[in-house]
């Protein structure tokens, strides 16, 4: 019996469909019936349709195995990382005489079967232990009031209830992902000396145990949790020396932060305001670290500026939700992206003041390393030039002068002094590496030498005052933050490091300028740093150029006193003996 549904769905007869021509399925015969003289009918079985091919299924499939084999990479060269590091904390705390108890860790390995189908690593009871309680509480809230109020990660209500209900669980019950992310807050927190020392052996152990759940952070159902533990990872792994593993995973992070929408305010919509200012957040932080990152290993970004809808943290309209307490959630969350004097009288906008630093930041990359800048004429380069330059300058112009001055130096705290003299690093990176006077620039270092040695003419970059003005101003601001470790160096130690050349290079060419004396015993504390690190890292780089820079500095100091000699055997006292009171100016 025919199938009413097939016979339906055919429009042509028996006759045009054999045949695979146009039937106009008149009635009772159609055109072409009528012109062969057949019978229209409409009685032939038709032919079953072919499968689609299912493009669509075969090309997630085949992201799904790149994504696999990206965190497969990703997680050896995080352990080999995690293991050198773990070698230098053990070696760093003998040499200090106090050893601390290790944390046992198991690592598991991401291993994908042959077939490409399945991801399995040991996640064992012991790989989900977490310190005591009070232990945890006490960091945590460190955490929260130190740094996150500044770089806010986490909502500080979301994290202490999802550290309450993580310790509330079996170990072998807890979700992988809430347990990455209490360890990565744990890393942070000692990272960034919130105990009152640096311990890079216990911020190492916590790193270790947060990538031991990468995969399920990465392969697992997307949210915004997935997206706040690889952003704290990011945070971590940015003061290696190797930006490798920092690199990967900020990619990833921002296609999964793209899967979820956080780059667009319309995924938000139907959320609460705490929400989106939670998702807003946590974008910008992902965008801030890939900006710095690409300018840092002269990489394109991830995170495309005109593919951005999305208000800045400053801009989204406050919640006057009230908590239990009667305490606002704003107040809950400790002013985030905010910074202060200690007495509370000065503020600023920290996060958003960021922001607008990593926007410049894909502007001098765009300008010096982008294939398109390559291709512009040197008209359209000056043009670019000058831009980059406006915006730095406007960009300073909007810092309040209460946290620009040397006098901010009594009036924060350490912790506000640690974000603003990374401000100031990045700063001068971008002024640096516009005017071509970076340390690591090979150029600008021979000719400073031969300049020392065979006496030729020494070029000065353009905006040369205020690139040493800028350098000096780093290099007193950081001197109240105390001794630098492998884990705070590489962040901002290229820009250190720049500094000490600056003001060497400025004293070269003017041995006697106003600030002679005071630059000089800047550079004195900033090798006796530099070598306190080549001790702890042993680089051989790092060891090269810090000999290169004594040898200049020693030079430099040996032709001043000569010149200073010279004026006292004939009496004569220049008005260029400095006064340390303009510094501060």
């Amino acid at each position: 019996m025919e199938d009413p549904k097939m016979k339906m769905s055919r429009k042509s007869c028996d006759f045009c469909y054999t045949r695979k021509i146009k039937c106009d399925a008149q009635k009772p015969r159609c055109s072409q019936c009528i012109v062969h003289k057949r019978g229209c009918t409409y009685g032939a079985p038709s032919r079953q349709p072919r499968p689609k091919c299912r493009k669509v299924d075969i090309q997630s499939d085949d992201d799904t195995s790149a994504l696999r084999t990206r965190v497969r990479r990703l997680e050896l060269e995080l352990q080999q990382l995690t293991k050198e590091s773990r070698g230098y904390g053990e070696v760093h705390e003998n040499q200090r005489g106090q050893p601390e108890p290790t944390p046992t860790v198991i690592v598991p390995v991401l291993t994908v079967t042959s077939e490409g189908k399945g991801v399995n690593y040991d996640c064992s009871s012991q790989a989900l232990d977490l310190p005591p309680l009070e232990q945890a509480i006490h960091v945590v809230n460190l955490f929260l009031e130190n740094f996150n109020t500044v770089l806010p990660l986490f909502h500080p209500e979301t994290l202490l209830r999802l550290l309450y209900t993580t310790y509330n669980l079996d170990p072998r019950s807890r979700d992988p992902v809430a347990w990455a992310a209490i360890n990565v807050v744990l890393a942070l927190a000692y990272q960034q000396r919130l105990m009152g020392s640096s311990n890079v052996h216990r911020a190492v152990e916590y790193l270790a145990r947060a990538q031991s759940a990468l995969s399920d952070v990465v392969l697992g159902d997307p949210r915004l949790l997935n997206i706040q533990v690889l952003v704290g990872m990011v945070m971590l792994l940015q003061a290696a020396k190797d930006l490798q593993p920092a690199l990967i995973l900020i990619a990833t992070t921002l296609r999964l932060a793209h899967k979820i929408g956080l780059h667009s305010r319309f995924s938000a919509l139907h959320s609460t305001l705490s929400v989106a200012r939670q998702r807003a957040n946590v974008f910008w932080l992902a965008y801030v670290l890939d900006k710095n990152l690409s300018l840092r290993s002269k990489q394109p970004s991830i995170q495309r500026d005109d593919d951005i809808d999305l208000d800045l943290p400053s801009a989204l309209p406050q919640e006057n939700n009230q908590s239990e307490g009667g305490v606002s959630d704003e107040a809950n969350s400790f002013d985030l992206g905010q910074i202060t004097s200690v007495d509370g009288s000065l503020k600023m906008d920290y996060f958003v003041t960021r922001i607008h630093l990593a926007v410049i930041e894909g502007g001098v990359y765009d300008y010096l390393y982008s294939t398109a800048s390559q291709k512009r004429t040197p008209e359209e380069r000056s043009d670019a030039l000058n831009s980059v330059y406006s915006a730095l300058r406007q960009w300073k112009s909007c810092i309040p002068a209460e946290f620009r001055g040397l006098e901010s130096v009594q009036r924060m705290s350490p912790t506000v002094l640690a974000f603003l003299g990374v401000l100031d690093a990045t700063s001068l990176m971008c002024t640096s590496l516009i005017s071509q006077a970076h340390a690591w620039n090979p150029q600008w270092m021979n000719s400073l030498q031969k300049y020392d040695k065979e006496g030729v003419a020494l070029w000065m970059p353009p905006q040369w005052e205020t690139l040493v003005a800028e350098s000096r101003h780093l290099l007193v601001f950081t001197e109240p933050l105390g001794p630098m470790d492998r884990w705070n160096f590489w962040t901002t130690g290229c820009s250190y490091m720049t500094a000490m050349v600056s003001l060497t290079a400025n004293t070269m060419q003017n041995s006697l300028h106003g600030f002679a004396t005071v630059d000089s015993q800047l550079v004195d504390t900033a090798l006796g740093r530099l070598g306190s690190i080549v001790q702890e890292t042993n680089n051989e780089e790092l060891r090269s150029f810090h000999k290169n820079c004594i040898e200049l500095h020693q030079s430099t100091q040996q032709k001043r006193r000569n010149l200073t000699t010279m004026f006292d055997d004939r009496n004569i006292y220049p008005s260029f003996h400095n006064s340390e009171e303009e510094i501060a100016g």
